[in-house]
């Protein structure tokens, strides 16, 4: 009974990768997380910020997809923009995917905001671990993945980011190159170019406790499969605690918490209520992020002074 439970739930989990053609991972929490798929994110703000995500989805089902995320957004003056460093683990059935890219935005002053357009270098990495396969007809099939079976490829991703005080928009693209690689046998990976489009504003509550209103959206695609789209809305209270909803059609609504732990130091969780056919199997997923922020200040050179060691 257990095995044809585990063979129902991994057939649901590669017939709803099928459905939505998901090579890119994704996160509910995308508002604290938009490095991760913008590149043109990079350099915003007041100072580097780096970004710890964990992911556990579909949970109750034997493979289900597992995703970790850490990133950093580093703000450079001289570069008149922002250096960035992403780096994501997914796991997935038999499968690994490991990432890791660094990119470059530039940050253009436009109007009340900045203008931020980036590029990035994607290093990706993808491996079967311990694949035990079913074979229904031929054993030495060609077309089935050793285990252990490995293949890298090199990708690139595009974004453009504006944003002010009040509201923020996005463009962006990944797997630009649609590299294609071998594991070794007749199997191959191919590519497809993903595309993402967000946006959201902040609006002030008139409260006499501080309440701020951010609804947004995240769109994605790869133009051959169904749009998946995220809506979500957020309250900032007393700018401490974080409360929210969201929904993504077909496949869950979410519940948000989180808490300003200091100025520089921030927690989220997040909890998927699965509503596809998938909830029979699924008790949901859960995710948690946590954000630091921080400075890095040189003090100014004061004119004459003089220091020696031996008088420290």
């Amino acid at each position: 009974m257990y095995r044809m439970k585990s063979l129902i739930a991994s057939a649901l989990v590669l017939i709803s990768s099928a459905l939505w053609a998901q090579q890119d991972v994704q996160f509910t929490q995308y508002y604290h997380n938009r490095l991760g798929f913008n590149p043109g994110v990079a350099g915003t703000g007041d100072g580097i910020c780096i970004n710890l995500g964990q992911r556990l989805q579909w949970v109750g089902f034997d493979g289900a997809p597992t995703t970790q995320n850490l990133n950093a957004s580093i703000p450079v003056d001289l570069l008149h923009g922002g250096l960035m460093v992403n780096v994501v683990n997914d796991r997935i059935g038999f499968f690994e995917d490991i990432s890791a890219a660094v990119g470059y935005a530039y940050q253009l002053e436009l109007g009340s905001g900045t203008l931020g357009l980036g590029l990035a270098v994607d290093f990706k990495n993808k491996n079967v671990r311990q694949a035990t396969w079913i074979f229904p007809d031929n054993p030495s099939d060609p077309a089935v993945m050793n285990s252990g079976a490995t293949s890298f490829t090199p990708e690139l991703n595009f974004g453009a980011y504006y944003t002010n005080d009040r509201w923020f928009a996005g463009l962006s693209s990944s797997r630009l190159l649609q590299s294609s690689a071998s594991f070794g046998t007749g199997a191959r990976f191919q590519s497809k170019l993903h595309y993402f489009l967000t946006g959201g504003a902040t609006f002030d509550l008139p409260t006499s406790t501080p309440i701020q209103i951010t609804p947004s959206i995240l769109l994605k695609s790869d133009l051959n499969s169904n749009i998946s789209m995220d809506l979500n809305a957020n309250a900032l209270i007393m700018e401490k605690l974080y409360a929210g909803l969201g929904w993504r059609n077909q496949d869950a609504i979410s519940l948000m918490l989180g808490y300003q732990i200091m100025p520089s130091l921030r927690a989220s969780y997040s909890y998927d209520l699965t509503t596809s056919s998938l909830s029979a199997y699924s008790s949901g997923s859960h995710e948690l992020f946590l954000t630091y922020c921080f400075t890095i200040e040189i003090p100014p050179r004061v004119n004459g002074s003089y220091r020696n060691p031996r008088f420290l």
